[in-house]
């Protein structure tokens, strides 16, 4: 594929490179996660969330 052929592609190409594979395993925001799923537990989700 040249790069004509991707140009006329109304898709856009995203190549993730391997230097994030760093972050993978690593828990990011942590803190704000356990907060959130604290606050979950004690009140809940709303009632337009809930599956019918």
């Amino acid at each position: 594929m040249t790069i004509e052929d991707l140009n006329k592609k109304n898709i856009p190409i995203v190549q993730i490179g391997n230097s994030l594979e760093k972050f993978k395993d690593q828990p990011i925001f942590q803190e704000k996660l356990d907060k959130a799923n604290e606050v979950l537990l004690r009140v809940g989700l709303p009632r337009s969330a809930v599956a019918r």
